[in-house]
């Protein structure tokens, strides 16, 4: 099995670090993007299969990179899953009207995110 290209939207740099250990076993290439305008350059030239999406970057809302996910070709294979603080009934029901595969609340348990990750890449 080959591995799966990841990109992860996450401006806090202990976020990102602990997210990578907690997934270093998964078959995964992790690419990391710090704000939401490297998310959307990222998108532009590759495919991922998976997007990690915090929901507070420095340059705009993790919804805005989802809308651009979902505007793309990309959106029919490549799985969502929001990672945030934000556990507000506002941004979970957005949430819902959005292509997601999960939404994650941190801190979030390594085995419920490793869960996650085989869920949406279908992954024994």
């Amino acid at each position: 099995m080959g591995s799966f290209r990841v990109l992860v939207v996450e401006d806090d740099v202990d976020s990102m670090t602990l997210l990578r250990l907690a997934l270093r076993e998964m078959p995964l290439e992790i690419f990391h993007a710090g704000t939401g305008g490297e998310a959307v350059a990222y998108l532009d030239r590759a495919h991922p299969d998976l997007v990690f999406i915090d929901l507070n970057l420095p340059d705009m809302r993790g919804w805005e990179v989802v809308e651009r996910l979902k505007t793309a070709a990309l959106a029919q294979r490549t799985r969502i899953i929001v990672l945030t603080a934000h556990a507000e009934p506002v941004n979970r029901l957005i949430g819902t009207l959005q292509p997601l595969t999960a939404y994650l609340n941190k801190p979030v348990q390594q085995d419920r995110l490793r869960a996650a990750v085989r869920e949406a890449l279908s992954l024994a």
